[in-house]
């Protein structure tokens, strides 16, 4: 039950990162022309985090309420910190190169409008609901036999 458990969160995750880049993608980096792959990066880190967070988040909290009272804040504060991680990652070396103050200029200007406060919750919310449902299942089926 763990592992389709696992396979609920990264997969409303992946729908999350998926719907949080299309939006930002064509709001800001189709027209701004920003090197896609720091964005990508810039989003797989924040996205891990949220994968990460969201098993901790679904084995602890029970009511849906609580969830989105503590994905909000989480999905804003993650999403402004991946443009933080991403620069000490990249060291001052290869800032010069490719003018990453402009690039990170526009992480975090994008990060902010990425609708992540809200998509994170709604996560949450689809991950409590599909694992709870899929035991609510499981238990009825364990209960027949």
């Amino acid at each position: 039950m763990k592992i389709i458990n696992l396979v609920i969160i990264v997969l409303f995750n992946f729908i999350g990162a998926y719907l949080s880049y299309q939006w930002c993608y064509r709001m800001i980096i189709a027209k701004h022309r920003t090197p896609e792959l720091y964005y990508l990066i810039c989003y797989g880190l924040c996205y891990f985090c949220f994968i990460l967070i969201s098993i901790f988040l679904l084995n602890k909290i029970k009511r849906p309420i609580d969830l989105v009272i503590c994905g909000v804040p989480i999905g804003f504060i993650i999403t402004l910190m991946s443009p933080i991680f991403f620069i000490l990652i990249m060291g001052d070396d290869y800032k010069s190169i490719f003018n990453l103050d402009f690039i990170m200029g526009m992480l975090g200007i994008t990060s902010m409008i990425t609708l992540n406060f809200i998509i994170y919750p709604a996560i949450l919310l689809c991950c409590h609901y599909s694992i709870g449902g899929i035991q609510k299942i499981s238990s009825k089926l364990a209960l027949k036999q």
